[in-house]
């Protein structure tokens, strides 16, 4: 029965606050002593920077087991050396296997793009690694599927084909969940017949209302989201931090 800390989005720039926002989460991270793994879904960079890069990895938590997948804010080829100087496997689709459950990442990315897009090669990398799965497999990615209700999200952020995404669902019954982030808030519904679950923005959150100008809240706590998988079931709780923690 793994428990999973969720995290997306600190688009790390080397500012002080931003660094101290992915700081203060991690650091509660490392104090829940059942949390069996760390996902971090995309925009770990603002900009694709290698200091940025350096600067997340640096941050990771010694001994937790780890999956990252790129946001439309990371760039594959500095991502991919980061890893590398990392100690990490050098893939954008990285695969986290805990206690039976298979977290598979899929890299829904395209450089220097905000929408998402998943190619022929990422859905074959996908249903190889579900057919090889020791048990139950939950997909990891950074765009969501769905819409979320608002208006610059839905029309210029969002993953274009989510069809190809629910036929690969729906071929897999070992398949009982999506993680995604993008959206700087959390998200709960289902997609293809399994629940699809949106972790807080560590950076901002992202206000009401679908025509809010600007679109984020930079002053809304970080949050995660905390992942118990039981069998078939997820359970999740989102958690922001209080203001004394930053």
């Amino acid at each position: 029965m793994p428990v999973i800390a969720h995290l997306s989005d600190p688009h790390l720039d080397l500012s002080p606050g931003r660094s101290r926002r992915l700081r203060a989460v991690l650091d509660l991270v490392r104090d829940l002593p059942f949390v069996d793994g760390l996902l971090v879904t995309g925009d770990l960079a603002d900009h694709g920077a290698a200091t940025e890069y350096a600067e997340f990895f640096g941050a990771l938590p010694d001994g937790l087991p780890t999956l990252v997948v790129p946001g439309n804010h990371d760039l594959s080829a500095p991502l991919l050396a980061a890893l590398s100087d990392a100690g990490r496997e050098q893939t954008l689709s990285g695969t986290l296997d805990l206690d039976g459950v298979r977290i598979v990442g899929m890299d829904t990315h395209i450089d220097a793009r905000d929408d998402g897009y998943l190619t022929s090669e990422s859905i074959a990398s996908a249903r190889d690694r579900i057919v090889s799965a020791p048990g139950h497999v939950v997909l990891a990615m950074h765009h969501p599927p769905v819409p979320v209700g608002h208006d610059l999200a839905d029309s210029l952020y969002r993953l274009t084909n989510p069809e190809a995404l629910a036929a690969l669902v729906a071929e897999h019954d070992r398949v009982i969940g999506i993680f995604t982030g993008h959206v700087h808030s959390a998200l709960a519904t289902t997609f293809s017949g399994v629940p699809l679950l949106g972790a807080p923005g560590i950076v901002s959150t992202m206000r009401l209302g679908s025509k809010t100008d600007p679109i984020a809240d930079m002053t809304a706590m970080p949050g995660f989201a905390l992942h118990t998988i039981d069998s078939t079931h997820i359970r999740t709780v989102f958690h922001h931090l209080s203001p004394s923690a930053l």
